[in-house]
């Protein structure tokens, strides 16, 4: 790893060499990050992302689409109708998609009946 000296300017300001900046696809504006560590200082480049943001209508689809159980759809819709998304005109939900979840008796005994089948599965293997 070569080293270079830069000098320090007016306000604590550097001038970071080209070659260091073509190599880190440094520009005008380009954020860094500055740490003090082991009695150095370090200087990297920070890679900010854009949150993605959901609209109200993917975010009652994503909460719907998970509920697991018609009694947990049930607890979650209000806050779906709280952010003002009527259900039944999310896209690519069906509108009787509640009816197709199983109750909450009926789920918990499927996971019963699916860890007995593994639990053979792990015995016999």
């Amino acid at each position: 790893m070569a080293t270079t000296t830069i000098k320090m300017g007016k306000r604590g300001t550097i001038v970071l060499p080209v070659k260091l900046r073509k190599q880190f696809g440094l520009g005008d504006g380009s954020l860094l990050v500055t740490e003090a560590r082991d009695g150095e200082i370090r200087i990297r480049p920070a890679f900010v992302y854009e949150p993605e943001v959901w609209s109200p209508e993917e975010t009652a689809y994503f909460i719907l689409i998970n509920s697991m159980t018609k009694e947990e759809w049930d607890r979650n819709l209000p806050d779906v109708l709280q952010m003002g998304v009527d259900p039944t005109q999310i896209k690519g939900l069906e509108p009787n998609h509640r009816d197709g979840l199983p109750a909450q008796s009926e789920w918990r005994a499927h996971l019963k009946r699916r860890r007995m089948e593994l639990l053979q599965e792990e015995r016999s293997a």
